[in-house]
């Protein structure tokens, strides 16, 4: 009788085991990928992260966004929200001063202050720049505003030049990526300039996830406009986001919730844009990549159109 009830007992056991190992199994096949220890730290918590998944209020519902992908994510979780060919590899633009800046701030934190010369070599450039000229001496610091708030090309090229050149650069920004865990994405120089250079929608929403851990990189892509000026005070240059989002002049474009992202344009990539926007303590981040309309805000109606949605139909 005894014997019985030990096997009795024994049983319950091992189905309860095994319950246990089902119902775990299915949080983890179910929770998204992140790979990289660094992007790990960045945005774990001290709660598990399957306690703090989002629950999605209207399982109809839909955002519509017109690009080729999209991909919205729970900045603390990664958890997605919305996926729209969020693998495929493609053409980033200017997204890629995102890792430009990482590499400066993460791999040569105490240069800020470093004074760079302008060189003819560094604002050889095609597309966007901040009018740099030959002879300027310009901080490091200064360089990554130019980068960040207004997209400068030959402010790329500037600190790639300074910290090593372009080649030894390039090969930092990549390395930089694969920590972060953007494992689906490969820069090929530090403007985002080349055809070549490809990333995904999803490994870009892990970068800025990243990235905006960094309080330096927050503040930039969170300012609106701002002045640099040489060290020697003789010449300035005028910053203005191309972020529409964090820009209230912008009118249908702002959107109050959004603390920072970056902008890109190219033929090839299309208009493409990475947003964080943060609401009632939640962080939420979107990435459109090749917008259907071919317009100068294409890209900031479906950013905002996504984030919308996100706060919208998901609740925490």
């Amino acid at each position: 009788m005894l014997s019985k009830i030990l096997w009795s007992i024994c049983g319950l056991l091992i189905i309860l085991g095994a319950g246990f190992l089902v119902f775990k199994y299915k949080i983890i096949i179910n929770r998204p990928q992140v790979l990289g220890t660094n992007v790990y730290k960045a945005i774990n918590t001290t709660a598990p992260v399957f306690d703090k998944i989002p629950t999605k209020i209207n399982q109809s519902s839909d955002p519509n966004i017109l690009s080729k992908a999209a991909y919205l994510m729970d900045a603390d979780t990664a958890y997605p929200l919305y996926s729209q060919e969020a693998d495929e590899k493609l053409p980033v633009a200017s997204l890629t001063k995102m890792i430009t800046a990482l590499v400066v701030l993460e791999n040569h934190p105490n240069n800020l202050q470093d004074e760079v010369t302008i060189t003819y070599k560094m604002i050889a450039v095609v597309g966007t720049d901040i009018q740099l000229k030959p002879g300027e001496k310009m901080l490091v610091e200064n360089l990554l505003n130019g980068l960040l708030i207004m997209s400068g090309n030959d402010t790329a090229n500037a600190l790639a030049e300074h910290f090593g050149g372009k080649d030894p650069f390039v090969k930092e920004m990549n390395e930089k990526a694969k920590t972060i865990g953007a494992i689906n994405t490969s820069f090929q120089d530090p403007a985002g300039l080349s055809e070549d250079g490809y990333s995904t929608a999803k490994d870009l929403a892990l970068i800025i996830t990243y990235a905006i851990k960094n309080s330096k990189f927050l503040e930039i892509i969170n300012t609106p406009k701002k002045t640099i000026t040489t060290t020697d005070g003789l010449y300035s240059h005028d910053l203005v986001n191309s972020n529409r989002l964090i820009r209230e002049e912008e009118g249908a474009y702002y959107y109050p919730y959004a603390i920072g992202g970056k902008t890109g344009f190219t033929n090839e990539a299309g208009h493409v844009m990475v947003t964080c926007a943060e609401k009632d303590k939640h962080k939420i981040i979107a990435v459109v990549l090749n917008t259907n309309e071919s317009s100068i805000t294409a890209s900031a109606k479906e950013s905002k159109k996504l984030l919308e949605w996100g706060f919208t139909n998901w609740t925490w």
